[in-house]
């Protein structure tokens, strides 16, 4: 069935299913990379490496226990796997790729409830030796003021994460994709804007920046980020000023999304548009493809964020620039 509320898919393509085969790249804590490699005409094998139509890379995000929260070892799973999609054989030697980027547990979508549940407040709390018996959503909020004001513990995750994970997806050289298979808040939401393109779950789950909520402020990277994806004034105005929690169908409505899926659907139109963005792909091709050029290309589109994210402080004041 073609999903009416998917504007980027095109109709001859949604029956299409190429043959193809698939590795696990990395795999470790609940974080997983898998390539999907695209069998070619030509080719006389559908395990062949080399010869293929293009490679769909997906980033599971598997950590369900802990709603896939951003904290240090979070941080440090997906850099490693952004670090095995710079470096490893089967990639190193093609442009012709995608990511998609999701919490789906194909085995069991009963537990896809999260995409991303924010930054981990109680690590925070831990890291900044709060014992008070402040709530957990006040005490991380006076975490996050603490580390505007002078480095420490949580400034140093945030800063990582921006630099590392955020930026790098932001400027990776083809097509990325979020899948957003439940609730996406907070710092789940900024990984999802650092792709190109989103999708989501119908029914369940909701999209929101919670911070207005929590007694925080953004800092730079995020809000910069925020104000590059979100081109509607209105938009963003509501989502941060009211913590507004929208659903797929508002978020659709509001341009913070691409399209919107029952979750059995989900994970399938986002691996058909990752296809049909394929640098080499039939229905348009880039023909002088340039991977350099085309992450220089997002830097120029997203240059404020980008920097914002790459180079920015937590401690940066709120009225300074980038």
């Amino acid at each position: 069935n073609i999903n009416t509320h998917n504007p980027c898919l095109r109709t001859e393509t949604m029956n299409q299913s190429p043959p193809h085969h698939s590795k696990t790249l990395f795999e470790k804590n609940g974080v997983s990379l898998v390539a999907t490699i695209l069998s070619s005409s030509s080719s006389s094998s559908t395990s062949d490496d080399d010869n293929h139509d293009g490679i769909i890379l997906t980033l599971y995000l598997h950590r369900h226990t802990e709603k896939n929260v951003i904290n240090p070892t979070m941080i440090s799973l997906l850099v490693q796997a952004l670090h095995v999609i710079d470096t490893h054989p089967i990639l190193s030697h093609t442009n012709n790729k995608s990511l998609i980027i999701t919490g789906i547990d194909h085995d069991d979508l009963k537990i896809c409830k999260f995409f991303g549940n924010g930054l981990d407040l109680e690590w925070m709390m831990k890291a900044s030796n709060n014992q008070s018996n402040t709530n957990g959503g006040a005490a991380a909020a006076a975490a996050v003021s603490a580390a505007t004001k002078n480095e420490n513990p949580t400034s140093r995750m945030i800063e990582m994460f921006n630099s590392q994970v955020l930026a790098k997806i932001l400027t990776l050289p083809f097509r990325t994709v979020a899948a957003i298979n439940g609730h996406c808040i907070g710092a789940g939401l900024f990984l999802a804007l650092a792709c190109d393109y989103r999708f989501m779950r119908t029914e369940r789950g909701y999209i929101q920046w919670p911070e207005a909520r929590l007694g925080m402020r953004l800092t730079k990277g995020f809000a910069e980020l925020s104000k590059d994806k979100i081109s509607d004034y209105a938009v963003l105005r509501e989502g941060l000023l009211t913590a507004k929690r929208y659903t797929s169908r508002e978020a659709l409505a509001a341009g913070i999304i691409d399209g919107e899926y029952p979750l059995e659907e989900l994970y399938s139109a986002a691996f058909r548009f990752a296809v049909e963005g394929l640098p080499e792909s039939s229905d348009n091709p880039l023909e002088y493809f340039d991977p350099k050029a085309y992450t220089e290309m997002k830097m120029e589109i997203w240059c404020t964020s980008y920097r914002a994210l790459k180079f920015g402080k937590v401690s940066d004041l709120p009225h300074s620039r980038i």
